[in-house]
């Protein structure tokens, strides 16, 4: 996503990664990320995963041992509307970047 950001934001769309985990670890996480690289878009921390369960993703998955969202992608008009949702069966089933460009070209 982040190579593919200013693409994004031809279409005017935004990114936002909602994390189900306490503030001070998401911190942690972006931090050690943006060690390598810049990351342009917003972190949420939701650690009481209210955002994920209103969307239908709290706590689905166990992955090492640790219980975590299933991951999935919403593009939320201005609205909003859900225009689009793919919610991941397994931790590794994620929509591309590719992908979701090609969604934005036909909304």
């Amino acid at each position: 996503m982040r190579e593919k950001y200013s693409q994004f934001r031809n279409y005017d769309a935004e990114i936002l990664i909602i994390d189900p985990h306490e503030l001070w670890r998401v911190k942690g996480f972006k931090d050690r990320w943006s060690e390598e690289t810049t990351i342009p878009f917003p972190f949420l921390a939701d650690p009481t995963s209210q955002v994920c369960a209103a969307y239908g993703v709290a706590k689905q998955l166990n992955v090492h041992a640790e219980w975590v969202n299933r991951p999935a992608v919403f593009i939320v008009d201005k609205s909003g509307i859900i225009r689009y949702a793919q919610i991941g069966k397994s931790f590794q089933d994620r929509a591309t970047p590719e992908e979701l460009l090609e969604i934005l070209t036909n909304l």
